[in-house]
């Protein structure tokens, strides 16, 4: 399985790193569009930071469910208090939405199934 992580964030990234338990995980590189990347590495997991300013998440995520990975599943985090941008992310196809919080709480369990 392919997991390509669209997160800038130190922390997270170091938080995947740890919980990813050894697989293999493609960064996002800085200056590359989402959709982009996606297209060329074809992951089955995407992690995405949905609040990054780098990444226009909600137009990747819609771009990618429509056409350049459309079995690709794509888990988004962002700050809970963010109800419009969690619901954006959703009605762009996300397949999962959770705060910060979850994300990091959840995050061993999330990869494990990977």
């Amino acid at each position: 399985m392919k997991i390509l992580a669209a997160i800038h964030d130190l922390m997270f990234s170091s938080k995947v790193t740890a919980s990813a338990g050894g697989k293999p995980i493609e960064w996002l590189k800085r200056g590359t569009r989402v959709t982009e990347q996606v297209a060329a590495s074809q992951p089955d997991v995407l992690l995405i930071d949905l609040a990054s300013p780098q990444l226009d998440a909600v137009n990747a995520i819609r771009e990618i469910k429509s056409g350049a990975c459309k079995s690709c599943t794509v888990i988004g985090y962002v700050d809970h208090t963010r109800a419009d941008l969690i619901e954006a992310a959703r009605a762009a196809g996300c397949d999962q939405v959770m705060s910060k919080g979850e994300f990091a709480r959840r995050l061993p369990e999330l990869l494990e199934g990977i």
